[in-house]
């Protein structure tokens, strides 16, 4: 009994032990929970293209043919199979998440819709795992606003973009009283900003015609030196999702 209860803690000593300390608030934010891989089907829910015009947010993207793009957060691939056919097969769709579930999930529509170019990354709460100067667009659809390691995140994603590459963010407005959504899993442009530009990154461009969402393009700032992490606050190790 002993022993089999050791094995069941083990996963959560090592994520203390070696994760930076996890933030439930960062720069004046509250950090909402991390979707749970059990609620996989509303990402599926047939309201969603009306709900946030998916297909205009693709269009945006502007992506090209042999692009290697990132899904960061990919869940169960509602945008990384879609953006898989844009690419082509010389590209490559580098799904991330942190829950082994939603990335078997994802792997199986991919089989099942024959694409062979999305390759899945399991990432940790404070790593993306990105290879760096490997990503041509990294995207991120209402996911930067659960990370609780913001920082160490934003710094992934500046190393993992080539010299012209861009990221994507997608939040839901919390300007607009009029969207659904809990204020935890909304951001306005301001607080955006706050926390992307001390991080290495200036906006590269803005596109206002989303229902709901924000959609913001960053690139690197012409600075020679890296983005510097700010101190972490203080602050129990997020603990894995069952």
């Amino acid at each position: 009994m002993r022993l089999l209860f050791c094995l069941l803690l083990l996963p959560s000593l090592l994520l203390a032990e070696d994760a930076p300390p996890a933030l439930t608030e960062y720069q004046g934010r509250t950090i909402a929970q991390t979707m749970h891989w059990t609620g996989a089907e509303w990402l599926m829910r047939a309201n969603r293209e009306q709900e946030e015009n998916a297909a205009m947010m693709i269009k945006e993207l502007r992506i090209q043919p042999a692009w290697t793009i990132s899904d960061l957060g990919c869940g169960n691939g509602y945008h990384a199979l879609t953006m898989a056919g844009l690419t082509g097969e010389k590209g490559t769709i580098l799904a991330v998440d942190i829950q082994p579930q939603m990335l078997d999930m994802l792997s199986a529509r991919a089989t099942g819709r024959g694409l062979k170019n999305i390759k899945t990354i399991l990432g940790s709460y404070h790593d993306p795992k990105l290879p760096p100067a490997s990503c041509d667009l990294i995207l991120l659809v209402d996911v930067y606003h659960e990370f609780s390691h913001p920082a160490h995140q934003l710094r992934a994603m500046h190393a993992a973009l080539k010299p012209e590459g861009r990221v994507a963010l997608v939040e839901f407005r919390a300007e607009d009283n009029k969207v659904p959504i809990k204020p935890e899993h909304k951001m306005s442009k301001d607080q955006i900003r706050k926390e992307w530009l001390p991080m290495g990154f200036v906006v590269d461009r803005e596109f206002d015609g989303l229902p709901w969402q924000h959609l913001i393009f960053f690139k690197k700032a012409p600075s020679p030196s890296a983005p510097g992490l700010p101190t972490p606050q203080p602050g129990p190790a997020k603990p894995p999702l069952p």
